[in-house]
């Protein structure tokens, strides 16, 4: 089956790609990825920065009752939609600090956060000793939604965690500010490492990443795996479809330039028209709306998932869709090379 995945993946984009290449235009695509790197990028990581911070005050000034708790599980759930918001954004600094799984890694290892937890000491060196799966927003959503009190060993780690997310967080948004957007808005060739190849690259794993690892996997879809809605992205706190629809929406807000010049308009100065002579700029966003109106963000997942519901299907292939609209004709009409490959063995 990936074969002839691949085999028709590489046809498509042949087929495109010779009646494309980089096309003549008189499009400046400077304007349009300063646009996107000093508006869009930089703004979602200075609202995630926001938040980190805001869910460290949090912890810092936790009370042992109900209604600190809920401020506390509140201040997580923004922590991480706005953390979802960055993804068409991961890319350049986050790659060369090699750190984007310290901020939300799943499923997290339910034994060794106890563990770590019972353990805990304030050593520098501490949090190092902890993989992935043992730390970042998805260790913290365990303690905080699967506890309804909090002891001061868990509120120890977790404050840890949170001083970790603000931090690097912190170093991401530092580079991008630096040097890194200035960088990116000059790179407007079409080549791997040019930034539209990058941006591009992104929007497609933003898009398997749901179908497999947040949808497809824990429902059972993904080849040798059995469902399991702990493989969910925040199984605790329920909010695993306000995560999917937060990237979604930064991703159309990516591909449309906010309310200035976006791949979007790209693609109107190319002229480029697919199936029943509609846009292709049209044709993408009308499917991302399609996949948009299949969630619900305030359902659970995790039951939708336990009841088999037909919905839960309606997301996982509408988002397929959305993949292969991308993979094929964005890339190949504006020829690009498709450089995220997923794994889900489907």
């Amino acid at each position: 089956m990936k074969f002839l995945k691949l085999a028709l993946l590489i046809g498509l984009t042949f087929l495109f790609g010779c009646n494309s290449g980089d096309k003549n235009t008189d499009f400046d695509k400077e304007p349009m990825l300063k646009n996107i790197a000093y508006n869009l990028a930089i703004p979602a990581y200075q609202e995630s920065s926001n938040n980190f911070e805001k869910l460290k005050q949090s912890i810092t000034n936790f009370q042992k009752n109900q209604n600190s708790l809920n401020d506390l599980r509140s201040s997580w759930i923004s922590a991480s939609v706005s953390w979802a918001m960055t993804a068409p954004y991961r890319f350049g600094p986050i790659d060369n600090l090699l750190i984007e799984n310290n901020f939300y890694y799943f499923p997290v290892d339910t034994t060794k956060i106890q563990s770590a937890i019972a353990n805990y000491n304030q050593e520098k060196d501490f949090i190092a000793s902890l993989g992935s799966n043992v730390q970042g927003l998805g260790a913290i959503e365990y303690v905080l939604f699967t506890n309804e009190t909090l002891n001061d060993n868990q509120i120890e780690f977790i404050l840890m965690l949170s001083n970790q997310l603000a931090e690097l967080n912190q170093e991401v948004l530092t580079q991008w500010e630096n040097n890194y957007a200035e960088e990116f808005s000059k790179n407007t060739g079409s080549d791997i490492n040019s930034s539209i190849s990058k941006l591009t690259n992104q929007w497609i794993e933003i898009t398997d990443y749901i179908k497999g690892d947040e949808v497809g996997r824990p429902a059972g879809k993904t080849v040798g795996v059995e469902k399991n809605i702990y493989n969910l992205q925040a199984p605790y706190s329920q909010t695993s479809l306000a995560i999917i629809e937060a990237k979604l929406l930064a991703l159309q807000q990516s591909f449309n330039g906010g309310e200035k010049e976006g791949v979007d308009d790209y693609l109107k100065n190319l002229d480029i028209k697919v199936s029943n002579n509609l846009p292709l700029n049209e044709k993408i966003n009308n499917q991302i709306n399609t996949v948009l109106a299949r969630i619900d963000s305030q359902e659970s997942l995790a039951k939708m998932i336990t009841e088999s519901s037909k919905q839960v299907d309606q997301i996982y292939l509408e988002s397929l869709n959305l993949g292969i609209l991308l993979k094929t004709e964005l890339m190949g009409q504006l020829g690009l090379v498709t450089t995220f490959s997923d794994g889900d063995g489907d």
